[in-house]
């Protein structure tokens, strides 16, 4: 269904605005259309950040995401709060810990710095290669923008044959919001 639903998109634009979560099959099209919405998007003094998922990923998604928005327009991190048991033993953090800390950070640098009148696009390239715990940050960072209501352009490229790649809940989504949209 996920293939079937989504080939039938030609173009980011419609009538209410830029399409929110878009597929890419990865061709010459592809590319074109990518360095078209590009033009347009910084043209319009937008903000477009694309982000390479292909394994092995140096750093998770989190992290790619924050630094490449710090990369963008800001010079230093929003204030945020250490949980108490860091603040006095920097080296019991766990990986949850630091997570939780990475999302909280990314979470504040988004809400505080959304406009919404401006075009953002997040292109996410390969996604059908990228793990599942990187598929699932992607389905919970489009699951905050959608609950915070901030506008950005989910596009996502893809080869044609490995769609079946994309993990369930991804999958749900993109439909959801295809349904939503048709």
């Amino acid at each position: 269904m996920l293939g079937t639903s989504l080939s039938q998109w030609t173009g980011m634009a419609s009538e209410s605005g830029m399409e929110r979560i878009r597929l890419l099959y990865l061709d010459e099209r592809c590319w074109k259309t990518q360095e078209n919405l590009r033009g347009d998007v910084l043209d319009s003094g937008g903000q477009f950040i694309s982000l390479d998922l292909t394994e092995p990923m140096v750093e998770p998604l989190p992290e790619m995401f924050y630094t490449a928005l710090q990369n963008m327009s800001w010079e230093q991190s929003p204030p945020f709060s250490l949980p108490i048991i860091l603040q006095h033993n920097p080296h019991v953090a766990s990986p949850f810990i630091n997570r939780a800390i990475l999302w909280q950070r990314l979470c504040d640098l988004l809400l505080l710095n959304d406009a919404p009148y401006r075009d953002t696009v997040l292109v996410l390239e390969n996604i059908d290669q990228a793990s599942p715990t990187t598929q699932h940050e992607v389905a919970r960072l489009i699951r905050f923008h959608e609950l915070h209501v901030i506008h950005r352009a989910f596009v996502m490229t893809l080869n044609r044959h490995s769609q079946c790649q994309i993990i369930p809940e991804l999958r749900n989504i993109i439909e959801a919001w295809h349904a939503k949209c048709a």
